[in-house]
């Protein structure tokens, strides 16, 4: 998201996820919905969004893979629908970590397109918690700091 001198104003971004997983032969399905809230958003700007993802996975011994479906109504800062799809690859080196690497492509109705990548490392803390550690990058820096190179940790806690 753009402000006036061309930078991305959010500060901390929070996530709430609830849906359902099943499997079909080799293959795991899991639906759901999010509820995703941005602080530090400039006064006018659209600080939440609801959204719908659906998950195909599929692992065979270390290898993993998963393709990902992402839209929602209603981008947050702007009133657009989006359709994110994106694949990602992951071999297990350990019990505990996997390394991945991801493309994806986002379609934003009334904006600009753009591919993005990642590259990274998921450690398993305790059966509950886990830390990402990621590389990611577009090919649209141009549109603020949210979509220029950098590294992002991660702390995920399920339930």
């Amino acid at each position: 998201m753009m402000t006036e001198n061309g930078w991305d104003d959010r500060e901390i971004e929070a996530e709430i996820l609830a849906g359902i997983t099943r499997s079909a032969g080799a293959y795991g399905i899991d639906a759901s919905a999010y509820y995703k809230y941005s602080t530090g958003m400039s006064a006018g700007r659209d600080r939440d969004m609801f959204a719908y993802r659906l998950d195909l996975t599929r692992r065979e011994g270390r290898a993993s893979g998963r393709l990902r479906l992402d839209y929602t109504p209603d981008v947050q800062g702007r009133p657009d629908a989006a359709l994110w799809v994106e694949g990602q690859g992951g071999w297990r080196v350990s019990p505990r970590a996997t390394v991945s690497s991801a493309f994806g492509r986002r379609t934003l109705a009334g904006g600009r397109d753009f591919n993005s990548w990642n590259l990274g490392v998921n450690w398993r803390l305790a059966s509950t918690m886990t830390v990402d550690l990621r590389w990611y990058d577009t090919d649209a820096s141009g549109l603020g700091r949210n979509h220029q190179a950098r590294p992002v940790a991660a702390l995920i806690a399920s339930f």
